[in-house]
């Protein structure tokens, strides 16, 4: 988001190592309700996400990311604008590998 300045707390509140990743996700809410959007930076954890409009995202969903060749349940953690902050509630359905370069 231009002009949005995000501060990063640090390593010592986070339980995993996160890297970047630019990659391409959607969230999907109940009912197929999905939102397009990709992923900022990913740990074992969690992730950081940015959607084109955040506006109705529940705190509960299913990402999928890259083509939906992984999909995570996620809880909302936090909320910044069309940021989010989400914790994996459960592993991986597929491998979560880094995009090649």
């Amino acid at each position: 988001m231009p002009g949005e300045r995000f501060h990063d707390l640090g390593p010592g509140r986070r339980k995993s190592r996160r890297r970047g990743f630019q990659y391409p996700a959607k969230v999907v809410g109940p009912d197929a309700v999905q939102w397009d959007g990709f992923i900022v930076d990913i740990s074992d954890t969690g992730a950081q996400i940015e959607v084109v409009d955040a506006q109705g995202i529940p705190d509960a969903f299913s990402l999928l990311i890259g083509q939906g060749a992984v999909k995570r349940i996620c809880q909302l953690v936090w909320r910044s604008g069309d940021r989010l902050g989400v914790k994996f509630v459960r592993q991986p359905d597929r491998p979560l590998a880094a995009p090649h370069a």
